[in-house]
């Protein structure tokens, strides 16, 4: 009989896992934007617009699936992050990513950090 796996037991292997990823994000009142760039990204779609993109929601759940695709590329580690600042609707984004960047390690820029 086969052994089964534990799902916790499961690892996600980023499918870019040495390169940078880098992430702009168009900031909306309650959608946000997010396009994925990559050196493999680029040469696989030839073109910046056919490289990947996710729309969020303004929420903990749309920040959370943010953060998700972004691991489903790369360690948290190798991202790097720019966002639009709009008048104040990039605050909880940016919170939420301060909060999960800083427990991946990851250094996080102090003057994206100073800009709320």
């Amino acid at each position: 009989m086969a052994k089964r796996i534990a799902q916790a037991d499961l690892q996600v292997i980023p499918i870019l896992a040495r390169e940078t990823l880098y992430v702009g994000i168009d900031i909306g009142k309650k959608t946000h934007v997010a396009g994925f760039i990559s050196t493999t990204l680029l040469t696989r779609h030839q073109r910046f617009e056919h490289c990947p993109a996710l729309s969020f929601e303004n929420s903990h759940e749309g920040f959370r699936s943010l953060v998700d695709r972004m691991s489903s590329y790369v360690p948290l580690t190798q991202v790097y992050v720019v966002m639009e600042v709009t008048g104040h609707y990039h605050r909880p984004l940016l919170q939420y990513l301060d909060d999960r960047l800083h427990q991946n390690g990851t250094c996080w820029n102090d003057w994206f950090s100073n800009s709320r």
